[in-house]
């Protein structure tokens, strides 16, 4: 694959994980409280709304690999441990976050059980579990915290500014966790943020010096 070609292809994802992702979350029923029993309810009243929301996640999780690798690549001449530690940071968070959306089955299996109360039990179990709570902090540090990191790098590069700061507050959104339509805007914010970095990393048509090709010619 020629260079400019990758180019494309990572500008193309820059858009398209982040638009995935908050196509994922509205496609995705909301819980009457934000609990695990009305999670498990919230999933069987709507199996398939769960399901498709879980897929457009999984497409957005692959797609966030060039999509990372798009933002480190203008960084890797100039700011390499930049590029080094954003990368490493989104990757790993992102494979942690992976990791928990593969228990996405399960749930939907547990939500269709005959002893609700168990499949809580259960649940809560499996969350508060040693290895799901090391995978979350994988997924805030780096999912969440390792674009940001690239973002800076990037307007050092001279990016717009407003690339960090839209990565930033879709960070806060997300984190407060304050409802649907505040965590889709959050999502919305990533999603702006990546676009306009997608924008500068698109590679463009070199328009030849018609004064260059003038002298071409006369020679």
């Amino acid at each position: 694959m020629s260079h400019p070609s990758r180019q494309r292809l990572g500008a193309v994802a820059l858009v398209a994980a982040p638009a995935l992702t908050l196509a994922a979350h509205l496609a995705q029923a909301t819980p009457g409280r934000h609990d695990t029993a009305s999670e498990l309810a919230s999933i069987a009243a709507h199996p398939g709304r769960y399901q498709a929301s879980e897929l457009l996640g999984f497409l957005a999780m692959v797609l966030f690999v060039p999509a990372f690798l798009a933002m480190a690549a203008p960084l890797w001449e100039r700011r390499p441990r930049v590029a080094a530690v954003g990368l490493t940071m989104s990757v790993t968070g992102l494979f942690a976050l992976v990791s928990l959306m593969g228990s996405g089955p399960v749930s939907l299996a547990m939500s269709g059980a005959t002893d609700r109360a168990a499949m809580v039990e259960a649940t809560d179990r499996y969350e508060s579990s040693w290895l799901v709570l090391v995978w979350v902090l994988l997924m805030v540090l780096g999912y969440s915290l390792g674009p940001v990191v690239l973002g800076f790098g990037l307007w050092r590069s001279d990016f717009p500014v407003a690339v960090p700061l839209l990565l930033v507050g879709g960070v806060v959104l997300a984190v407060a966790d304050a409802g649907r339509w505040p965590l889709a805007a959050g999502f919305a914010l990533t999603l702006a943020g990546m676009s306009l970095v997608a924008v500068r990393v698109w590679p463009r048509t070199r328009v030849p010096d018609a004064a260059g090709e003038r002298q071409g010619l006369a020679v």
